[in-house]
């Protein structure tokens, strides 16, 4: 069995689905399934990309010729290589910072991934991701005040204090979330 069969029986697998399910969600007959699947035979390149899209991974990685799954792992492997050209263009004193700053989020995701706690990690991401909206709109802010801080001075308190009181309550659930994780480790 060549990569493309094995690849294309495992998907179809995963998605529970038999040969002749599959077979009317493509336009085909069984019998044409089963020979992509146990005969080497291939789809045409129309189907191919359509049984790619409905699995949601590469044609790629159908065919056999790449092993990641979605174009996501390449965007993950290229930021990774983007950032360690950032990092390695700093002065010696900010990547000190950068390095400490990275080794802190690592850690502590890596618990949440060694435990495989889903919760966490989301609220993790909440955390991140308000960090990020919330700054990015006071940036916005003093970027459209052309250089009058006092008109705002207002608008900038209010994004803040929001953005307080949505990184305190996150903050609460992780906490929340470790002191049940150590009652249940008492147990």
């Amino acid at each position: 069995m060549d990569k493309f069969s094995e690849r294309l029986v495992a998907l179809r697998k995963e998605k529970d689905l038999t040969q002749a399910e599959f077979a009317r969600l493509c336009g085909k007959q069984r019998t044409t399934v089963s020979g992509y699947e146990t005969e080497g035979k291939e789809p045409d390149f129309a189907l191919l990309c359509q049984m790619a899209d409905y699995f949601g991974v590469t044609t790629d990685y159908l065919l056999g010729r790449e092993d990641e799954r979605a174009h996501g792992n390449e965007a993950f492997r290229q930021d990774n290589a983007n950032f360690k050209r950032r990092y390695d263009a700093l002065p010696k004193e900010l990547r000190a910072v950068v390095s400490s700053t990275f080794d802190s989020v690592y850690v502590l995701l890596s618990r949440c991934m060694n435990a495989q706690n889903a919760a966490e990690l989301a609220l993790y991401r909440e955390l991140f991701s308000e960090l990020q909206t919330g700054r990015g709109e006071i940036k916005s802010i003093l970027a459209d005040c052309g250089g009058d801080l006092a008109d705002a001075f207002p608008q900038i308190m209010e994004k803040q204090n929001t953005l307080k009181a949505k990184t305190a309550s996150i903050l609460d659930s992780l906490l929340q979330a470790d002191v049940a994780a150590l009652k249940d480790s008492n147990k």
